[in-house]
């Protein structure tokens, strides 16, 4: 059974998902600015900023540039805004679902961030492996990358396992010794190919398609992380300060230094797989070896905050299941993707953009139903009533502007999430049956779940 408490451990259960009183959070400001400092190496970010130059992408050295720094404080934003409904209230985003989805119709909802996760949490794991695969063949001649990666999944899973503390010590921290590598990896990249970054800075480039293309790539790869951030905000000490700061200072940096190495990497080796690309800087095999050491961690600390904690938590909520049961499930999930075959394929991408589509929508409506259907304010208990199982307007609106989105799919979220916006927040104010929910929050100054 479970221990009664909303910290989540090897046996939490649905009930673990409760609010978390202030008086109960884990992270200050400090451990929380870190561990998102270690779980912002995204080594897909890296991926994505290798695409942005030739050959595979079509802007010059300073395009890129903008295109990272508009991407980071607009992810920022985002961080911010999402957020804030967990910190404030202590509840996770399977329950803030509840209020635009019904009881039910969260689950579903879910899905659209569930299933990113996982196939992420695959790609993150088999890029692990192929570094310890370099290690292992660089230092004694052998590998099995098949091996390593089944090795790479039990570890991780393990640490999982142990819950939301286990999680926060082990990114908090690795991120000083991160940040360290971090600083190394452009000294090497400045070092090594200071004629090529020069050249690229001055090529045409294009201000068109492709440039709003790859902002749509940059935030689509943490939208993800943005709509479900209420559970590890919920753990967070309840405060203004801490939300802006602790988002700014812990995401925008790390997420501008991890786009700008894939960047400037792109314009160095020309490289697009981001283990040879390391690789082909680095002075002697030794520090290659440390490098690749560093990816290995870099996979943990990202893959347990982003893409093993989300849908270890809806597993939890929907089946009532333990924790610790939860995280072995998506697991063996991430197996089942086949990284291997995803992460080569040139319709990459796609697949991002794809669920980008979706992922925009719901973020979107999270968005218009906190800030401006409830205005700010939940009646807590009634988001735990089961009473109401689906949301058809929010349904509704999920899967037109995620349809609208998939026919823009280059720039897919940039057009889904205004539109479920709009169809979300203006069902509030011409359907008789949400007209009245609307009014009763504003007379009332409290929302209705």
């Amino acid at each position: 059974m479970s221990n009664g408490t909303s910290e989540l451990n090897q046996n939490s259960k649905r009930e673990s998902l409760r609010p978390v009183s202030n008086d109960k959070r884990i992270f200050g400001l400090l451990t929380y600015i870190s561990l998102w400092i270690s779980s912002m190496v995204v080594i897909q970010l890296f991926m994505i900023g290798q695409s942005f130059l030739p050959p595979a992408g079509g802007l010059n050295l300073f395009q890129a540039g903008v295109v990272t720094v508009v991407s980071a404080l607009f992810i920022g934003w985002l961080f911010v805004v999402n957020s804030k409904p967990g910190m404030e209230h202590g509840i996770p985003f399977i329950v803030q679902a509840r209020v635009p989805f019904g009881y039910n119709g969260a689950r579903i909802a879910s899905l659209i961030r569930v299933i990113p996760a996982v196939f992420w949490y695959g790609i993150g794991s088999w890029i692990g492996a192929s570094a310890i695969d370099y290690i292992t063949q660089t230092i004694w001649g052998w590998g099995n990358i098949w091996l390593f990666f089944i090795i790479f999944q039990v570890l991780q899973t393990a640490i999982a396992y142990y819950g939301i503390q286990s999680i926060k010590w082990f990114d908090s921290v690795l991120s000083v010794v991160i940040m360290g590598f971090l600083i190394y990896i452009i000294y090497q990249l400045f070092n090594v190919g200071s004629v090529k970054v020069a050249e690229s800075w001055s090529s045409t480039g294009t201000w068109g398609l492709p440039f709003f293309a790859a902002i749509t790539a940059s935030v689509g790869i943490l939208i993800t992380a943005v709509i479900n951030n209420g559970d590890l905000s919920r753990y967070l000490e309840n405060s203004r300060k801490n939300n802006w700061i602790g988002h700014l200072v812990g995401i925008v940096p790390m997420f501008i230094l991890m786009l700008g190495i894939g960047i400037l990497s792109a314009a160095v080796t020309g490289i697009w797989d981001p283990i040879q690309a390391l690789v082909s800087i680095i002075p002697n095999p030794t520090v290659a070896v440390a490098m690749m050491i560093f990816i290995v961690v870099a996979q943990f600390t990202s893959n347990l905050t982003i893409n093993i904690e989300p849908p270890a938590i809806v597993l939890m909520e929907t089946f009532d299941i333990k924790w610790g049961v939860s995280v072995i499930i998506v697991g063996i999930l991430s197996i089942a993707t086949f990284p291997w075959l995803l992460i080569s394929s040139s319709r990459f991408y796609t697949f991002i953009g794809f669920y980008s589509a979706f992922l925009g929508p719901l973020l979107g409506i999270l968005i218009a139903d906190y800030y401006l259907v409830r205005k700010q304010s939940y009646d807590i208990e009634k988001i735990y009533d089961e009473s109401v199982k689906y949301n058809w307007l929010g349904l509704g609106s999920l899967l037109i502007g995620g349809v609208i989105g998939v026919f823009f799919l280059e720039i897919s979220w940039m057009v889904s999430l205004p539109i479920s916006l709009v169809l979300y927040w203006g069902g509030h104010l011409v359907l008789p049956n949400y007209k009245s929910q609307l009014v009763q929050t504003i007379s009332n100054g409290k929302s209705i779940s």
